[in-house]
């Protein structure tokens, strides 16, 4: 029987402190990083919000940065990102390359929360994708109800060039956890993240998950995801349509 070596990478998380509703300070945050060195995390991509309506991206790089200094000797490579929210004004900007995960053209997006879904949607998406040259990351896909109950979206997005992210809170949890595996084995599903924002609610937990995928569907299925992190923040291709 083949035993997994977990050195894992934990592609979207909230460890940074006093920048957004993740860490409150540096002790949270240095518990948060003690967790995932347990658990054999060792890369995290520091994906703080950032919302074009309510911040400037001078402002937030500036914040971002101020963060990082309140974390000193990490045992966890931590690499620079951005959960950012889809947003028109985002257009006001020549390049995102400064928010994008760890100089790549990957980035890391949350999509606003709505129960439906249309063709203007994507095309909003394709938009993004072609002025800024950017791959989308879509963050936390579990929580949007027009990509969970829909392939058929999913599979326009992953068309498009997207890349589809799931909290390993979909594994975990029992309730979603059927559709959670079918969507890895079946390729809708590319990498996985803690989303992190604590120690209490929403502590770093990818091994909980890891292990759970190896027991039910096999090692294969959790290399694979951890392949595909790990190409993400190299800049490197997972599919032969992705731009790089």
């Amino acid at each position: 029987m083949l035993i997994m070596v977990y050195r894992m990478i934990d592609i979207h998380t909230h460890i940074l402190p006093h920048i957004d509703d993740g860490a409150e300070d540096a002790k949270e945050a240095k518990k948060m990083i003690d967790c995932m060195q347990m658990q054999q995390v060792r890369i995290a991509v520091c994906t703080p919000h950032f919302d074009p309506a309510r911040n400037s991206m001078e402002k937030f790089v500036a914040k971002r940065e101020k963060a990082f200094s309140y974390i000193n000797n990490s045992a966890v490579v931590l690499l620079p990102g951005s959960e950012t929210l889809y947003h028109d004004l985002l257009y006001q900007y020549s390049e995102l390359d400064q928010i994008c995960i760890n100089n790549t053209r990957y980035l890391l997006l949350e999509l606003p929360y709505s129960k439906h879904w249309s063709d203007r949607d994507l095309e909003c998406i394709e938009k993004l994708m072609n002025v800024f040259r950017i791959i989308p990351v879509i963050a936390h896909m579990e929580r949007y109800c027009f990509l969970w109950k829909n392939k058929k979206n999913i599979r326009k997005l992953i068309n498009l060039g997207c890349v589809m992210q799931i909290n390993a809170k979909a594994i975990i949890d029992s309730k979603l956890r059927k559709t959670a595996l079918h969507y890895i084995e079946e390729g809708l599903t590319d990498v996985m993240g803690s989303d992190c924002h604590d120690m209490s609610q929403r502590y770093p937990n990818l091994k909980e998950a890891f292990d759970i995928i190896e027991r039910e569907i096999g090692i294969y299925y959790c290399d694979l995801l951890q392949q595909n992190a790990a190409s993400i923040i190299n800049g490197k291709k997972i599919r032969n349509d992705g731009l790089c």
